[in-house]
């Protein structure tokens, strides 16, 4: 009218009845309204009843499946099919697994349908004509096709069921493994010396810290006992007091053994984290094993937890990196990326036609990946990809996933995933197509329980002979290593501090032992003299006593710090447990 608003409007309702079929079942207008036989209406699986609650079945209809052989997404059978490959049974792999779950809860059945090129479906722009299980689609050919990868291309002219796999665009290489290598040293590429002479470095510097630790806390084993031996006033201890001053040795060398053997027998828990016991410690920390001593106070095994955490990160490191450099070695591919393939002249590339990769490739905004596909060469299908890599020379492109199952016992290929042209695979559908939701609520089902993934371990995840991807062997040296090296010097800090706690509580506890005689800062004060001495006695100076028995006469040696040594039968013998 006048307004520009419709004044006649008239609708035909049409009916789908299977195989592309619409039949007219009434009409609705603006003037007559709705005018329809519900007689005529055929409802999905070919009922007349009107249907009850939403509709999960697609019981009575036979499916026609586009379907191309590509391990693992589809096998072939060819011994048990000879002529006909349309049978169910005929096929197994990914995609069938998927199809045949489907046709059971949905109570359909179907048939396979191999297109005349095997392939997927690529779009001609000059005839603007498509090929493979697209075209069969557009066809009327099939109904339903396996796994394709969505593009814009694509839903122009058919329609997708809900995603249930992403993938991303890699390429392989083939190369001649080295048979032997001409640096003995290998194993010390992960590093760079720099880093080689610090990790030795700062096992000396750890070994003494924990020594020290050991000595300074009065909670260590050696702190503890030298600390009873200054302060007992039993008869025995007078007797090593008395003995210590007069020879000015420390308090193990006021140890007194009739036998020779008892004395290599004797473990002394002096010397339990002495520096030689410390080094042992910390350097069997690399291979994962524990000394025969461990520090007791909290500080010491705080800082061992901290080299331990020191380790477990670097071994990991050098395992990771030692890996690649041994996988690297061993093969001549110098291609890291796909501007290295379209800068060199040494290799090959080409990728499967018709596929979505070279159409993404081709629409891509760079102009060089379209440049790639151009001068690359045209495969017709994965098994001559397959083939001209194992022939050498040749670089061959294409969905990660598909490269990395048909290439998993090939120990001399090489894989680089490049981290674009990511893409999402779905079945396709004609477009507008009434079997849609029903299959796109069974996958909604299988997603939310899992079994798509189950379904594609089961396939994918096949154990494999090797697998290699190229990576980066780039030697680490301290600047990358420099976050990991510091955190020694927060453990270093930390247990100092920890250090300083447990003597200010061991002062602590001996004011409640004497049941507050004496003040806090006398027993503190106490403890500082008393570490003092112990340090200037016991580890600065002093003589080491040795005594034997010779002849029935008490013999005590008398070793000094430089190693020379003096007798005297005449000196009396203490006897000392």
């Amino acid at each position: 009218d006048d307004e520009g608003t419709t004044s006649t409007t008239d609708y035909d309702i049409m009916n789908f009845k299977g195989q592309a079929a619409f039949h007219k079942v009434g009409s609705w207008s603006n003037t007559t309204k709705l005018s329809m036989d519900t007689r005529k209406v055929q409802y999905l699986g070919g009922v007349r009843s009107a249907p009850t609650g939403f509709g999960n079945t697609l019981s009575g209809f036979h499916m026609r499946v586009g379907i191309v052989q590509e391990p693992p997404i589809a096998y072939l059978d060819k011994e048990t099919c000879f002529d006909d490959i349309s049978l169910p049974h005929c096929w197994y792999g990914w995609n069938p697994d998927i199809i045949f779950r489907l046709s059971r809860d949905l109570n359909f059945t179907f048939e396979y349908v191999q297109p005349a090129d095997s392939k997927y479906g690529g779009f001609d722009p000059e005839t603007e004509t498509w090929n493979g299980m697209i075209k069969d689609l557009l066809d009327h050919k099939t109904d339903l096709t396996i796994a394709l990868s969505i593009n814009t291309e694509r839903s122009k002219y058919i329609d997708f069921t809900l995603s249930f796999f992403e993938d991303q665009a890699s390429y392989i290489v083939f190369s001649q493994a080295a048979t032997s290598s001409s640096n003995i040293f290998f194993f010390l590429l992960p590093f760079k010396n720099d880093v080689w002479f610090s990790i030795f470095g700062i096992i000396v510097l750890i070994s003494f810290v924990v020594c020290m630790l050991g000595k300074l806390s009065p909670y260590g084993k050696y702190g503890g006992k030298v600390h009873s031996q200054q302060t007992c006033t039993c008869e025995e201890c007078k007797q090593r007091k008395v003995m210590k001053e007069q020879y000015g040795c420390s308090f193990k060398a006021t140890k007194e053994f009739d036998c020779l053997v008892d004395k290599v027998e004797e473990e002394d828990i002096l010397d339990n984290m002495n520096f030689y016991n410390s080094l042992w410690v910390i350097s069997t920390g690399f291979v994962k094993q524990e000394g025969e001593s461990l520090p007791a106070a909290l500080s010491g095994r705080f800082l061992l937890l901290t080299w331990w955490l020191f380790v477990m990160i670097l071994v990991s490191m050098y395992t990771a990196n030692l890996t690649a450099h041994l996988t690297l070695e061993n093969n001549d591919v110098n291609i890291k990326s796909m501007q290295d393939l379209s800068s060199q002249t040494e290799y090959e590339w080409g990728l499967i036609t018709d596929r979505n990769l070279e159409s993404m490739m081709e629409n891509h905004a760079n102009p060089e990946y379209g440049g790639l596909v151009q001068r690359g060469v045209k495969l017709e299908n994965l098994d001559e990809g397959i083939e001209r890599v194992q022939e050498g020379g040749f670089v061959f492109i294409d969905e990660s996933s598909v490269l990395t199952f048909n290439f998993r016992e090939n120990c001399t290929a090489y894989q680089v995933n490049t981290g674009k042209f990511s893409n999402e695979w779905a079945f396709g559908l004609q477009t507008n197509s009434p079997y849609a939701n029903v299959i796109n609520n069974m996958f909604l089902r299988y997603r939310e329980d899992g079994w798509l993934t189950e379904v594609w371990d089961k396939w994918y995840k096949a154990e494999a002979g090797c697998s290699a991807y190229i990576g980066s062997d780039m030697r680490f040296d301290l600047t990358i290593l420099s976050g990991l090296f510091s955190i020694f010097v927060m453990g270093i800090a930390i247990s100092l501090l920890l250090v300083i706690i447990e003597t200010l509580y061991a002062a602590y506890s001996d004011r409640r032992a004497s049941h507050g005689k004496v003040g806090f800062w006398h027993c503190l004060s106490r403890r500082l003299k008393y570490k003092k001495k112990e340090i200037i006695e016991e580890w600065l100076g002093g003589s080491h006593i040795r005594s034997s028995k010779r002849n029935g006469v008490d013999r005590v040696t008398i070793v000094d710090v430089n190693g020379e040594m003096e007798s005297d039968d005449r000196l009396p013998r203490v006897v000392m447990s």
